[in-house]
């Protein structure tokens, strides 16, 4: 290599020095500061937690308060440098996910999930109401507050009464001395320098009285099944959730649901799987939190005991399944399930006749959400990416049921169990807690969770003055597979087979339409039946299966079959592909399990006969939307 001479050395030097004293000028000469915009959906306060990308930034968190600029818009001068940010609430406790600052003067939408540029100069006025147009009222008069925005002057009039000037809001009482079934009208303009916006409300007042249905097409079911028994709607009460079933009691039950009805019993070859069975739910509230609490049968002990993963593995924590929680908080809102983009909640394929306008989404293993979807005003779920840590999730193994009553058995027509035959009172009825049963209550579980009233837009009075409805939906990671209440449609295709698995039922993959009430919490709706569970008073002794327990072949975690099919990369058995499956291959080459629990045939990706820390990696790519060469969710039939 030549060297370089002392002359071209210092000619380099001079270069180097010449462009870093342009880079200082540059950088004295750079904006010190950017704005950035959020517009909320739904927080009265915001704040901006900002970074540079791969550092650390200038203030804790939860970050800056933001400056509000009316209409939900919020507005933050940040320093040069800093090009990442999250937007929260509630001292961090609501937040979105980290963002990616585009440029000076963007702002962010969280109901579009989108930033674009914003000009505050250009705005048109905005005018909005705290009642939505089209509603109607039972009190002798409405208070409907407006707001302007962007606006220099403005004005409302009431059925063409004169118009009345107003800056910012303005509270307009409607209703007085109208008569029933009268619709008031309120009209308000707003003016800038961009032009004038109109915009027109309409408010009916109707007469007091017996309070509106919620929509359901359906009656509840009765039986050994129940909605609000005994007319209870829950109860005011403080409950920790701490993973302890201690702070719950009978008095809050309002949805009995029955053991062993899940859809896999109805499977002559699925209860290798574990069980999705909803058994019980319960409610209470407080001033500032909505608790609801579910129980969870596991009776694979005394049912199918030489199916022994459901008892080894049968807590629904170690999977990542998508639950729901489907609400009716406000009246007005007639929401169906389904989505303003189109399908349904996570492409459940669920849908309800029953009035709702709020759905919770989360996961059995805490892992995945909680996400809060509102309805808009025509009824279509609107997709929010924000997880809610104030909503708090706990689970653990106990029931506070004193008797768990379901059908005796299970493997389908091993055991003459067909799908509705826990609406028959003929058949072979049982209270799993007897002794005989020879089940172990320790393997059931419990869910408990507590909701921000203010995440949900109501009040403790208002909850305990109007109530509010609620459904409960479980699924195995797509459709629904057991609700409380219970609705039939859940084991309406439990016989026939699951596409990607003959061996489990088809209610994994088939679409519900719920048409039973919602359960009552706070109030219930008057007119509404609310029966008590059936209690014989002597429990059906638990007949002998027409074949014998030792006769149906011993399945494995994913078949009873000898030569069983498998999902290639489905290490864990579950019939999907996640995170878990690359999990369980690092715990056997760990030596934390053996290879006896795990699918080892599915587990080796590459096929190369050896399971490697190579497979487990395949699943991460394949999980990551990376090529996949080797078919990892592909169904091999044995």
């Amino acid at each position: 290599m030549k060297k370089i001479s002392k002359r071209m050395l210092s000619l380099l030097l001079s270069l180097v020095i010449l462009a870093s004293l342009c880079t200082v000028v540059l950088t004295a000469n750079a904006a010190d500061s950017i704005t950035v915009y959020y517009r909320s959906n739904g927080w009265s306060q915001v704040n901006a937690y900002y970074w540079p990308k791969g550092g650390s930034g200038p203030v804790a968190w939860p970050g800056t308060a933001m400056t509000s600029l009316g209409d939900n818009i919020f507005s933050i001068e940040v320093p040069a440098g800093n090009n990442c940010i999250i937007f929260n609430t509630s001292g961090g406790s609501n937040q979105t996910d980290d963002l990616d600052i585009p440029g000076d003067k963007y702002i962010y939408d969280a109901k579009t999930s989108a930033w674009a540029l914003h000009d505050p100069s250009s705005a048109m006025p905005v005018i909005a109401a705290s009642k939505k147009s089209g509603s109607s009222f039972k009190s002798d008069t409405l208070d409907v507050t407006i707001t302007v925005n962007f606006a220099e002057s403005a004005s409302y009039s009431v059925d063409g009464k004169p118009a009345v000037s107003f800056t910012d809001s303005a509270v307009v009482t409607v209703g007085s001395g109208v008569a029933f079934g009268s619709t008031t009208t309120i009209t308000v303009t707003a003016t800038n320098k961009n032009g004038t916006v109109t915009e027109t409300y309409t408010y009916t007042k109707k007469e007091a009285g017996v309070v509106d249905g919620d929509g359901s097409t359906a009656p509840a079911l009765d039986g050994y099944y129940a909605t609000n028994p005994d007319g209870q709607v829950g109860k005011q009460a403080s409950i920790s959730i701490d993973g302890s079933i201690s702070d719950w009691d009978s008095s809050m039950l309002i949805a009995q649901g029955v053991a062993n009805d899940d859809p896999r019993v109805y499977r002559d070859s699925s209860m290798h799987e574990i069980p999705i069975d909803d058994y019980a739910l319960y409610a209470a509230w407080d001033n500032s939190n909505l608790y609801l609490m579910w129980e969870m049968a596991n009776v694979q002990d005394s049912v199918a005991p030489g199916d022994d993963f459901p008892l080894t593995q049968g807590n629904l924590w170690i999977y990542n399944l998508p639950f729901f929680l489907y609400l009716s908080i406000d009246p007005e809102i007639e929401g169906d399930g389904t989505v303003e983009s189109g399908g349904t909640v996570w492409d459940t394929g669920t849908t309800i006749d029953a009035n709702i306008d709020t759905v919770i989404a989360y996961s059995t293993n805490a892992s995945n959400g909680p996400f809060v979807y509102k309805a808009n005003d025509e009824g279509k779920i609107v997709y929010d990416d924000t997880k809610y840590s104030a909503i708090k999730l706990a689970y653990g193994n106990d029931t506070i049921s004193t008797e768990l009553w379901g059908v005796d058995k299970g493997h389908g027509s091993w055991n003459n169990r067909v799908s509705g035959d826990t609406l028959d009172s003929t058949s072979k009825w049982v209270n799993f807690y007897e002794a005989g049963m020879k089940h172990n209550k320790k393997i059931d579980m419990f869910y408990e969770m507590s909701i921000p009233l203010d995440l949900l837009g109501i009040s403790a009075a208002e909850l305990t003055s109007n109530g509010i409805g609620v459904m409960k939906i479980s699924t195995f990671g797509t459709s629904a597979m057991n609700t409380l209440p219970a609705d039939p449609s859940t084991w309406d295709n439990a016989e026939k087979e699951y596409s990607k698995d003959p061996s489990s039922s088809m209610e994994k993959e088939d679409s519900d339409h719920i048409t039973v009430p919602l359960a009552r919490i706070g109030k219930a709706l008057e007119g509404g039946s609310t029966p008590k569970p059936t209690q014989p008073t002597q429990p059906t002794q638990p007949t002998q299966p027409t074949v014998p327990e030792t006769q149906p072949t011993t399945p494995t975690e994913t078949t009873p079959d000898a030569t069983p099919s498998y999902m290639i990369g489905d290490s864990d058995g579950n019939n999907k592909i996640s995170i878990m499956d690359a999990t369980a291959i690092q715990r056997v080459l760990a030596e934390i399990i053996s290879k006896s629990e795990i699918n080892e045939t599915a587990a080796d990706c590459d096929k190369n006969g050896f399971l490697e820390v190579v497979d487990a990696t395949l699943i991460q790519r394949y999980l990551a939307a990376y090529e996949d060469p080797h078919g990892i969710g592909t169904v091999v039939n044995g």
